[in-house]
């Protein structure tokens, strides 16, 4: 992953997509396991596909409207993301003309030390 301009990396783990809801249903493209980046201003997954990383998708922590974490033992982070910013290399995925939000259900190792995170970066100013 390229940091942009004036952006830190905050977290980075292995992660598994449990759930990706658009408008349309379920972009099974875009689940699955996959490395996950956390930086000051967005959210990336990559995966490693015939020898190169390919960006499954990424978006700015701006762009996250609802952030969650769900369950007892097995606990995931749930987001809820504006659907036309998020961008992804996936073929035949593009969401820049879409109205709505994007569902997310994200294994990770410290799903709340993700939301807090999330949280505090996405607060609309």
């Amino acid at each position: 992953m390229i940091l942009k301009s004036g952006e830190e990396k905050r977290r980075e783990d292995k992660a598994i997509v449990e759930e990706f809801k658009g408008d349309k249903g379920s972009e099974e493209s875009l689940q699955g396991e996959g490395n996950v980046f956390l930086t000051t201003q967005r959210l990336v997954l990559e995966k490693e596909a015939e020898g190169k990383t390919v960006t499954v998708f990424e978006f700015p922590l701006k762009a996250v409207d609802e952030v969650k974490v769900k369950g007892f033992i097995g606990k995931v982070l749930l987001l809820k993301v504006v659907l036309k910013k998020i961008n992804s290399a996936i073929k035949g995925i593009d969401f820049s003309g879409k109205k709505g939000f994007a569902n997310l259900k994200i294994k990770v190792n410290d799903p709340k030390g993700y939301a807090d995170e999330i949280s505090f970066r996405s607060r609309k100013t």
